[in-house]
């Protein structure tokens, strides 16, 4: 079967040769998805996510998704970088693990490069300016009086035998630490076994990339590695180089994505810099991505408070009252036009009114722990049920994924009947169209915890950060 039989040229063009998956996740006997109800919904988070989960559960071995023709494991691909190629589930595609014992599949393609990196350096493993940043790294570390035994490239082995060679390692307060310095893109596999690596053998993991050209930030490997950890990533540059050897105290510029609201502009992500030091640089993972989420939610709904309080505040109270949008007609175009949203008429036409009704009940049953839980949950069922009764359920289904994944505990509170609902939706042959990438921005910035997931993403430019004299 050819690419172009499969019929999925939407957003990937002939790359999705892979038309059908079995997604294990799923019951037995609804297991069966298309490639484009999978994928086309992701946002860049999602993308991010769904890719570290799928090669997770591949080392584990449990794979997540396997080609419906041969039934064999598929991981996440993504189109290259280029003009018009997204960063988020309309450019990606499933492709087979290689396999030297592989069943032959007509779904089958040619494997993509494997050692990127090398590629990038013209062959050779690494590049002058990545021997050059790795010795100032050392360098800042040796000046720091609470690092001992820095070293560069040196091996780590686990007892197992296995071993990694990070860029520069040192010991601080008596644990390892192991940096790598990211000039090119690597992939997923090689960052989820390096993130799996350390940690197990008790050494923290510090990626850092350089100043000479953020906008590298915006390709898929770089976004695997920052999306994942809220938005946030290490780079090294000629202030934290100054910073540390003066001070005696090794300090790193941290970047982050946050949101911004302008009037008469989409809501859009700019990177943030600020010093940090070793209170955030030991920083355990899962700790700094919850402050980078925390952060991102603060941003968005500060921003929209000050702006358009009375509009989010009347809109989101008729929301809790199940009262459609017809009444705040008004507050939604005012906060449509200040964020270039749609218009209320085709959001009233594409259900958005039950969304939010589902979303507030969600609100009211994460802050409500009091005697009224059983009644609290009772709506919130109805209104999930509600929702995917709506002439456009099978449109808005991946945003109840994302609420799943957003706060575990409301799909703990689904009953069965309604969980068999959504997987029907989601098991669905029909095409599922963008309305959530659509409504993105007004859901956020009603909504702002769902901020981070439907947002955030690499902003086009990075930030002006000073660079070494040589490499200016």
């Amino acid at each position: 079967m050819s690419p172009a039989a499969d019929g999925q040229t939407d957003g990937s063009g002939d790359y999705r040769a892979i038309a059908m998956v079995i997604d294990t996740r799923f019951p037995a006997g609804e297991q069966l998805r298309t490639t484009q109800s999978v994928l086309d919904p992701l946002t860049p988070v999602g993308l991010a996510e769904l890719r570290a989960e799928v090669h997770t559960a591949k080392a584990a071995g449990t794979p997540l998704f396997l080609c419906a023709a041969c039934q064999r494991p598929v991981h996440l691909a993504q189109r290259p970088a280029g003009p018009g190629v997204t960063r988020n589930g309309l450019a990606a595609f499933f492709r087979h693990v290689a396999a030297a014992d592989a069943p032959p599949c007509p779904c089958r393609t040619v494997p993509g490069v494997h050692n990127v990196g090398a590629v990038q350096f013209a062959g050779l493993q690494e590049g002058l300016d990545h021997h050059t940043l790795k010795l100032a790294l050392a360098d800042c570390l040796v000046h720091d009086p609470r690092f001992s035994d820095v070293q560069v490239e040196k091996r780590i082995t686990s007892a197992e035998g296995s071993w990694r060679v990070p860029d520069v390692s040192a010991m601080f307060e008596g644990k390892r630490i192991a940096y790598d310095l990211q000039l090119a893109t690597l992939p997923i596999a090689t960052i989820r076994e390096r993130d799996t690596f350390y940690p197990s053998n008790d050494a923290h993991h510090v990626w850092l990339t350089d100043a000479a050209d953020l906008s590298r930030l915006s390709h898929q490997a770089f976004c695997d590695l920052h999306l994942n950890m809220a938005g946030r990533i290490f780079a090294i540059d000629d202030t934290s180089i100054g910073r540390s050897l003066r001070d005696g105290q090794f300090q790193l510029q941290e970047l982050s994505i946050l949101p911004r609201l302008v009037e008469d502009r989409p809501i859009h992500n700019i990177w943030e810099t600020s010093l940090v030091g070793t209170d955030v640089i030991m920083m355990a993972p899962n700790l700094r991505t919850a402050e980078g989420e925390r952060r991102y939610r603060r941003e968005l709904a500060a921003q929209v408070s000050a702006s358009l309080s009375v509009e989010r505040q009347a809109i989101c109270r008729a929301a809790t009252m199940n009262q459609g949008l017809a009444p705040v007609g008004l507050q939604w175009t005012r906060l449509a036009r200040f964020i270039c949203g749609p218009r209320v008429d085709a959001a009233i036409a594409s259900d958005v009114g039950k969304v939010l009704a589902f979303l507030a009940q969600v609100e009211v049953f994460v802050t409500h722990q009091s005697g009224s839980r059983p009644s609290i949950e009772r709506e919130l069922q109805r209104r999930l049920g509600t929702l995917l009764a709506s002439r456009h359920a099978l449109h808005w289904a991946p945003l109840v994924l994302m609420v799943f994944s957003t706060l575990p505990s409301i799909k703990a509170a689904v009953d069965p009947a309604t969980m068999t609902r959504l997987n029907t939706l989601l098991t669905s042959t029909e095409t599922v169209r963008p309305l959530l990438r659509l409504h993105a921005g007004m859901i956020a910035a009603l909504y702002p915890w769902l901020g981070r997931r439907l947002l955030m993403k690499a902003p086009k430019f990075g930030p002006k950060m000073r660079l070494p004299a040589s490499r200016a």
